[in-house]
């Protein structure tokens, strides 16, 4: 096996296997170690000085929540940059990025579940697993606990079993276009806080609004109306159509269709209650002019923060 990464045939295609899994054992751990290695070289000397210039006045314990909650947003938002990137990488010249029906047919005669992945999708998925195991170790034992800790843990839980699944029983062209969706209102979110901790209030508002209308758009709108119909619907209207046409019965694994149909609108509540919270912050910004003054989550302390997905 060639070790080079470089010269690997990313395009190249195979099956999805549970034994994959194994690159998570690599991935994980990674990723706690880059963290550590960002965080003590980079974001704390960029923290002391964008947060606290120098001359500020702070007392200290209000200076080192603010500086953690900084170097937080800047790890959360490379993460939510790198995820987006390369699902927009993976998925965006494939058909199903455009027509839902490929997710379910395609290419030739391949229908799902009998359809094959290229090794980008497999590394995508690896990619995003083994950050989400860490996420999920970070939410327990070191970021900032915040108000809405209980359901952060259910939406890891979701997000972890829908990643299992969805690569296990060959869903990933919807899960790569659902990470394609989601990131990129991290993003704007975690570049709002960021400048929140900063001062940067004309930046701030900015970035909320980005963040609100990319949130309202993509998953309160897109989500539903393409993936989740498609799920739902449209892949028992594929498959009948294709046995019909074909004559010859290949039928629905029922139980894969509604565990994982199950876990998706699960996803969809998360982003309906969180996008209260989002309102809750867009009134209480136009109370106050423009700046946003308090946010709907807060730590266990009472420090303020923003919503987090």
């Amino acid at each position: 096996m060639d070790l080079k990464i470089l010269n690997w045939d990313w395009n190249q295609e195979s099956y999805p296997a549970s034994s994959d899994f194994w690159v998570l054992i690599f991935f994980a751990p990674f990723f706690l170690i880059l963290r550590i290695i960002l965080d003590r070289s980079i974001y704390e000397r960029a923290a002391r000085r964008v947060v606290f210039p120098r001359g500020s006045s702070a007392d200290s314990n209000h200076r080192r929540k603010k500086i953690v909650k900084f170097k937080e947003s800047v790890w959360k938002c490379l993460c939510s940059f790198s995820i987006e990137t390369l699902a927009l990488y993976v998925t965006y010249k494939e058909p199903w990025f455009k027509d839902t029906r490929c997710f379910w047919l395609g290419p030739g005669d391949q229908i799902w579940p009998d359809q094959k992945i290229k090794l980008k999708m497999k590394g995508l998925y690896m990619f995003v697993g083994g950050l989400n195991v860490y996420s999920l170790f970070a939410l327990f034992f070191w970021e900032t606990r915040r108000s809405d800790f209980k359901v952060m843990i259910v939406h890891h839980i979701v997000t972890s079993f829908l990643i299992i699944l969805s690569y296990v029983f060959s869903f990933a062209r919807i899960g790569s276009v659902i990470l394609a969706l989601h990131e990129i209102s991290d993003v704007f979110l975690e570049i709002g806080k960021m400048c929140k901790y900063s001062g940067l209030e004309a930046m701030t508002s900015l970035s909320f609004i980005l963040f609100l209308l990319s949130w309202t758009a993509l998953r309160l709108i897109y989500y539903p109306l393409w993936i989740l119909w498609s799920t739902s619907y449209e892949s028992i209207k594929v498959k009948l159509e294709w046995d019909k046409k074909h004559t010859m019965e290949t039928g629905l694994p029922l139980t894969v269709y509604y565990v994982f149909n199950t876990l998706l609108w699960c996803l969809q509540i998360l982003h309906i209650y969180w996008w209260v919270l989002i309102c809750r912050v867009l009134i209480s910004q136009i109370r106050s002019k423009g700046k946003i003054d308090k946010d709907v989550r807060s730590d266990t302390e009472g420090e303020d923060d923003e919503h987090q997905d």
